[in-house]
């Protein structure tokens, strides 16, 4: 058990109806997706960005999708390059922060392939999400 987290490029929200109950329900999906585990620092900048975006410090992100813009991958891409250094994460049980400084080195190289792309779907229109379970 642990945190996942998922960079969704591209992501297409589809509208669907229970053919059992007639309610509608969402799925997302998306072109091209990033992976990383346990990396706490990361979530502890969605966490923020989550409640500064939503205004909702009551509701979790976790299994929600936190729609990314312009500022939010400038923004990371700040962040990332301090190392995270504002975004240390001081607990949560499934989120790894044992291990954030090495979850830091182990994900930079993913981390930069995520903002690159995140741009160019941007750039072209599409949409980007940030999604995470635990």
């Amino acid at each position: 058990m642990g945190l996942d987290a998922y960079g969704m490029i591209g992501v297409k929200t589809i509208t669907r109806t229970d053919e059992d109950t007639g309610e509608e329900y969402t799925v997302y999906d998306q072109e091209n997706e990033f992976y990383w585990r346990k990396h706490s620092r990361l979530q502890t900048f969605m966490e923020k960005l989550w409640v500064e975006k939503t205004g909702r410090p009551d509701v979790e992100l976790n299994c929600n999708h936190l729609i990314l813009n312009e500022a939010d991958i400038e923004q990371l891409e700040k962040a990332m390059l301090r190392g995270y250094a504002e975004n240390i994460c001081e607990g949560g049980f499934f989120y790894g922060h044992q291990f954030q400084e090495e979850a830091v080195q182990e994900y930079e190289e993913t981390d930069h392939q995520f903002v690159t792309a995140a741009r160019e779907a941007l750039a072209e229109g599409k949409q980007v999400a940030y999604m995470c379970w635990w």
